[in-house]
């Protein structure tokens, strides 16, 4: 068996894990796509006021749609002597949205709350309300959602936290034990918090928070840390995970960290705070142990808009959700800076709920680039105009090769897709009836691509074996591989 046992393990090309060497080819980092008509979630309602952030959203598998709670509230900017204060012209009420594809929402009537003498609404009773929910594969039915509370005096220089379970996501039963959390007497608050909730990969319960004092750190940033839990009650002290390095503009800090557990990754929207002008953006990070990440790509994940766009200022990117083959971040999107841009934009100033979509397996590419130039490399005069990869060494589980990959023609050219694959020995040699001349050409884009050799895709020979593949391809975008 090879050093690297991969098994049956969808394997993606987000970082040098499992990439030897690289030829005329780049990974690229591709953005989300906002969805047409974006926003797809504004106030229209009296009691959602003007401005709307999502607290939550998840796909229920069972009702075959989205659901999401969203808090409604009109912010405002009143001045006091020389000072711009923000203030919340109404109270801010929580509220429930469906939806089967995320884009088209429905309001749905709770009848729970009553509003200016109707209970015509979708607002939902305080009491089913929690600051931080999540599942938890690991209870009972009785217990099946756990939820976070803030408790205590604000003033107070630590911080406190209360645990509740919920067998249906609307009675709340306290821990008898609360506070799980008590960071007194230091100065901490655990925030802005984003609780991942069980990590299938390192089995723990694990959260991810804003791990500094602000000014009063030794960075005067904020930073990024990680608490685990093995049970979800007794909690780590919070580590740093993700500081600015010399690479961002001295202005950087990182202001939050939802984090998603993806096909043996973590997945991580790390958001970006440039403290001048007061932006935020997310930027995708990659982890294969929860603590180091790598931070390959700088640019915006979800880009931010324009002019007076809803999403123009700031993108605060949620968990990414993976329904069937896309995968969906909604976001928050803010259109004012500060609480002076709040006085002059007026009935301007936005704040509404965005979506951008990716393809499965599609935050990272490796993309063929400009064809060889000149001689064809010695003894290969029909590669030439192949882009390549090699992998490193490893054995699998599987009968099969599939990849996920998309036609792309160089820089907006002509051309056809073209994707060939041969399986090496560790030391590169050939291994009969699978080189390039074997090798059956995949010429079209696809999430499920079965590879061939001289018309058969059975690897069953090979299984348990070191091997190594080397992808030639030209006109096409390779996300990732599994062998099944």
């Amino acid at each position: 068996m090879a050093l690297i046992d991969i098994g049956s393990r969808k394997q993606l090309f987000v970082d040098d894990y499992l990439i030897e060497s690289m030829d005329h080819c780049v990974k690229t980092m591709n953005r989300a796509e906002k969805v047409p008509g974006n926003p797809v979630l504004r106030a229209e309602h009296p009691w959602e006021g003007r401005h709307l952030i999502v607290d939550e959203v998840w796909w229920d598998d069972e009702a075959g749609r989205f659901e999401m709670r969203y808090s409604a509230r009109t912010w405002v900017g009143r001045r006091v002597k020389d000072e711009v204060l923000l203030e919340e012209k109404d109270r801010s009420r929580t509220c429930l949205a469906v939806s089967e594809d995320g884009i088209e929402w429905e309001k749905p009537v709770v009848g729970e709350v009553e509003f200016e003498g109707s209970k015509q609404n979708n607002i939902l009773p305080s009491d089913w309300l929690m600051g931080y929910t999540y599942p938890d594969p690991n209870a009972s039915d009785e217990k099946r959602f756990r939820g976070h509370v803030r408790a205590g005096d604000t003033r107070a220089p630590g911080m406190t936290m209360d645990l509740y379970t919920s067998p249906d996501f609307k009675s709340w039963t306290p821990y008898v034990h609360n506070p799980i959390i008590d960071t007194s007497p230091k100065i901490g608050r655990w925030g802005p918090t984003s609780f991942m909730g069980w990590d299938p990969i390192r089995e723990v319960y694990a959260v991810h928070l804003e791990n500094s004092r602000h000014r009063r750190s030794p960075l005067g940033k904020r930073l990024i840390g990680r608490a685990e839990s093995p049970d979800g009650i007794v909690w780590s002290e919070p580590e740093t995970i993700l500081v600015p390095d010399a690479q961002d503009p001295p202005d950087t800090e990182f202001y939050s960290m939802p984090c998603t557990a993806y096909e043996g990754l973590y997945v991580g929207l790390l958001w970006i705070f440039r403290t001048t002008n007061t932006t935020h953006h997310p930027e995708v990070v990659f982890s294969r142990d929860g603590i180091h990440y790598e931070r390959n790509y700088r640019q915006p994940f979800i880009e931010r808009g324009g002019g007076s766009d809803f999403d123009s200022i700031s993108v605060y990117a949620k968990e990414s959700i993976v329904v069937g083959d896309q995968i969906y971040t909604f976001y928050n999107g803010r259109n004012w800076r500060s609480h002076d841009t709040l006085i002059e934009l007026g009935d301007g100033a936005r704040a509404d709920i965005g979506l951008a979509v990716s393809r499965l397996d599609g935050f990272v590419s490796v993309d063929g680039t400009k064809a060889l130039a000149g001689d064809p490399p010695l003894g290969r005069p029909h590669f030439a105009e192949y882009s390549e990869l090699v992998t490193r060494s490893f054995s699998f589980t599987g009968s099969q090769l599939h990849l996920n990959l998309a036609s792309a023609p160089r820089h907006g050219g002509a051309g056809p897709c073209e994707v060939r694959v041969e399986i090496l020995e560790p030391y590169h040699d050939y291994i009969p009836g699978y080189a390039f001349e074997d090798a059956d050409p995949i010429e079209e884009g696809g999430l499920d691509q079965v590879t061939s050799w001289n018309g058969s895709s059975d690897l069953s020979r090979l299984e348990g074996q070191p091997v190594k593949l080397r992808f030639y391809f030209r006109n096409a975008k390779l996300y990732s591989f599994q062998f099944r």
